[in-house]
């Protein structure tokens, strides 16, 4: 049998009940014929793509992301999940990924998830006060997340997230340590904490603008990270990643492919995907992802059509530069606690990563930020060079 290679999936549902104050994603509301319009489109595109690189890949993982996937009934779901499985080669699956919103989950959506094979699912809290919530402009109360979580739990699925958000506006320190501590009480097996960002073109950026938003101070913001950390750790929860939490052999192998630069497929509507060297990139508009969908139809099949070929007929597909390989090999890998391993660099890219890299690593070794484990051939930020990993970072961009 051909040794396939390994291929993860991220399909994105474009839908939501209605946009939160912060979200920049490619998320709409839609009434139920442009759901089913969007659930065919999906499925055609699936099919086309399973054709394509079945052949040559297994599928690992899944993750239905958005949006809210939850936002399609459970029987497009369903269509969803099955047009998977028959397109691609699926028995090396290992995580099935749902993301859901609280609220939003119905009993029928849980039948369907065991019946496709979803193992894993991420709740989208964010905060467990309703004030935090409404400035944030979700749908949901804290008593219905904690219906939809129990609901979930119940359902025998072993392996659920929850999201919080640290730094949301009008929050304080004691509001944070409440809601992370409500979460913890839930026991889930994987947690994750990000700070709010206010990325532009949201309602938060038009607020700040104007000077309407009440932004927690970066002190605040810091001590709020530092307690997360102390606190999970004590609750046994370890973390993996800068933002990311779990215990023991409950890490999110889907977002680690990404960490680690293996290779994935994006399906829907502005989903991403790097694939055969190239990143690429679904259209965000209905008419031009309908257009796409019929130029990926008409390649039958990759005896006939090289991978690259096809990718290259894409809108501005970009290849990724050994030079580009090198430097989110690091800034990527070093997100890790774990780090990054010297003989896979060498392995991937013929060349010491000492060679390339030597003096950065020096520098930061020298004061505390960064390891270098002789014994396992690792490199690794330190506890203090996570916490100021950004400007670390920045430094293994070659190309500046």
């Amino acid at each position: 049998m051909k040794n396939k290679k390994k291929l993860s999936l991220y399909i994105h549902i474009p839908f939501c009940v209605k946009k939160c104050h912060y979200c920049d994603f490619c998320s709409v509301a839609g009434d139920e014929d442009q759901k089913a319009a969007y659930t065919e489109l999906l499925c055609r595109e699936i099919d086309s793509w399973g054709r394509l690189v079945q052949d040559d890949y297994r599928v690992y993982t899944i993750f239905i992301g958005g949006g809210t996937p939850t936002c399609l009934n459970a029987e497009f779901l369903k269509k969803i999940g099955n047009a998977v499985r028959t397109a691609f080669d699926c028995s090396d699956l290992i995580e099935f990924t749902m993301e859901a919103n609280p609220g939003t989950v119905t009993s029928e959506h849980l039948t369907v998830w065991k019946q496709i094979g979803v193992n894993r699912v991420s709740l989208g809290l964010q905060s467990a006060q309703n004030a935090e919530l409404q400035m944030l402009g979700r749908i949901h109360t804290y008593e219905q997340f904690l219906d939809t979580y129990h609901q979930v739990r119940e359902s025998g699925i072993p392996n659920i997230n929850i999201d919080i958000m640290a730094a949301i506006p009008g929050q304080t320190m004691e509001s944070y340590q409440d809601t992370l501590e409500k979460v913890v009480h839930l026991k889930p097996e994987h947690i994750s904490s990000y700070s709010l960002i206010v990325e532009p073109g949201t309602l938060f950026d038009s607020l700040e603008q104007s000077g309407k938003l009440e932004r927690v101070d970066e002190e605040t913001d810091r001590k709020m990270y530092q307690w997360t950390k102390k606190y999970l750790q004590q609750e046994g929860y370890c973390r993996y990643e800068i933002s990311n939490y779990s215990l023991r052999a409950k890490k999110c192998i889907h977002n680690c492919v990404y960490w680690t630069g293996g290779e994935y497929l994006g399906i829907g509507v502005n989903a991403s995907s790097y694939l055969a060297g190239y990143r690429f990139r679904v259209p965000s508009s209905p008419e031009e992802y309908a257009n796409y969908i019929e130029r990926l139809n008409e390649r039958k099949d990759l005896k006939e059509n090289n991978l690259k070929s096809i990718i290259m007929e894409m809108d501005e597909p970009e290849i990724s530069d050994k030079t580009s390989q090198m430097e989110e090999f690091m800034f990527l890998g070093l997100r890790m606690t774990e780090g990054i391993s010297e003989k896979e660099f060498y392995k991937r890219f013929g060349v010491s990563l000492m060679d390339v890299y030597g003096n950065v690593v020096q520098k930061y070794q020298k004061i505390g930020m960064l390891q270098r484990i002789a014994d396992t051939g690792r490199i690794a930020l330190t506890e203090q060079g996570i916490d100021v990993s950004n400007s670390i970072l920045s430094d293994f961009i070659l190309s500046e």
